[in-house]
């Protein structure tokens, strides 16, 4: 750790790429547990950077927020107001120290507001969209899905978020973590499919290996041909097998296969693909179906569903009615 840390206002050392990555990411956390052992006077200064580092950081994707913002700039107008009473040799020295602490404020809060800004991809009901990430790893997103990720600290943070279901073919020698509302995946060199929604939260190996892991930090470790599936009212992860036919789920050409699936579900995915609203009636929520539909004609899409139900079917614009 460097000496030059224990002459830093909390401006500059907010301005520090070592001690903000320690702060936001936990990086470097033995090095800056031992300077703070040593140096305990400089406890306040460290408070008062970690303050300003986070108020930053905790900006959502449109910027940060105007309280935020106010709450940054006092602490660095007092910042700056504790340099300038310092004693100087003349007033050129004291605009000098305000010239360059206002300065550092404007480029750290350019700085973590770029390096803490989310790209999210949204594909809307009715499409797929196909995206790479910063270091080329291509993510498929079904339709009804998104993936939130920071941009310009990818290559470090390696983490993004997914809700809804995504197709990961990852690139050789490339890892990250995919975050769910069911659980995490790590991956390395390797291609998957995640499904988190409505709380189910599946995960299928096509190649190469992955780690899931639970809310209860429960973990499996998958390789291909393995699924681990965790289904409504159920925590556990349970591990099972599949036959990958192809490359890539059946999804990502437009064929949605069920076995012993709920109606909900299946009328849900049916909704995302078409962008239509369906009208289920009353008590057949929880009929398994099993069977598929594909993507390209609606009124075929619904006459698969429905048949071998024996259930009745009617279309009109945008909207679907199913009953007995």
């Amino acid at each position: 750790m460097e000496d030059k840390f224990t002459t830093y206002s909390p401006i500059h050392l907010a301005g520090e790429d070592y001690f903000v990555r320690w702060v936001l990411h936990r990086e470097y956390e033995e090095q800056w547990t031992a300077w703070m052992q040593q140096h305990p006077d400089r406890k306040p200064i460290v408070e008062e950077a970690r303050q300003i580092v986070l108020t930053l950081s905790e900006s959502k994707d449109e910027g940060i927020s105007a309280a935020g913002k106010s709450e940054l700039w006092n602490r660095i107008n007092n910042s700056i107001q504790a340099e300038s009473k310092k004693p100087a040799r003349n007033n050129i020295r004291q605009l000098l120290i305000w010239t360059v602490s206002a300065a550092a404020a404007f480029a750290l809060m350019v700085w973590i507001n770029n390096l803490t800004t989310h790209e999210r991809i949204i594909a809307k009901a009715g499409e797929q969209k196909e995206v790479f990430l910063p270091e080329q790893s291509a993510v498929t997103l079904n339709a009804g899905s998104s993936i939130m990720y920071k941009e310009n600290s990818f290559g470090q943070d390696r983490i993004l978020r997914l809700e809804g279901e995504a197709f990961f073919k990852v690139i050789p020698g490339s890892s990250f973590t995919v975050e769910t509302e069911g659980g995490t995946v790590t991956v390395m060199g390797t291609s998957f499919n995640v499904l988190s929604r409505n709380g189910r939260f599946e995960v299928s190996c096509y190649t190469g290996k992955v780690k899931v892991q639970n809310d209860k930090k429960d973990q499996l470790i998958l390789t291909t041909g393995q699924q681990s599936i965790k289904r409504k009212k159920d925590d556990s992860l349970n591990l099972d097998t599949f036959i990958p036919i192809s490359d890539t789920p059946d999804w990502t050409v437009g064929r949605f296969p069920f076995e012993n699936q709920p109606l909900s579900e299946v009328i849900s995915e049916l909704e995302r693909q078409y962008a239509v609203d369906v009208r289920l009636d009353k008590g057949l929520e929880d009929i398994e179906y099993t069977g598929l539909f594909e993507t390209g004609n609606l009124d075929t899409a619904v006459y698969l569903i429905t048949w071998p139900l024996h259930l009745k079917s009617s279309i009109k614009g945008k909207t679907v009615t199913i009953s007995r």
